[in-house]
């Protein structure tokens, strides 16, 4: 059983990961979120969040008409210290 959890209904894409964002930061590190999505294409979405924020997937669960991911939220997250906007593999340019 997750610690939190978020109906993020049909969002996606960068609405689902704002929400998802805005949602882990209430947890502490260790704590886990369950992401209840009815958007198939969430999972990817938040793999690749996952690999670039430093959290963890834990499951991803489909059940009937939806999925249900959970996230643990980690100590050193990339996040925390760096942020996407000082990636310079991500930079803005000109």
């Amino acid at each position: 059983m997750a610690d939190a959890i978020l109906d993020a209904g049909a969002e996606n894409c960068g609405r689902l990961v704002g929400l998802v964002v805005d949602a882990m930061a209430q947890l502490a590190p260790g704590q886990t979120l369950g992401v209840m999505t009815y958007d198939p294409s969430s999972q990817v979405d938040l793999a690749a969040w996952c690999r670039l924020s430093g959290h963890r997937l834990r499951s991803i669960t489909p059940v009937a008409d939806h999925l249900e991911l959970v996230i643990e939220k980690t100590q050193n997250v990339k996040e925390a210290s760096h942020g996407t906007r000082d990636d310079p593999q991500h930079a803005r340019q000109g």
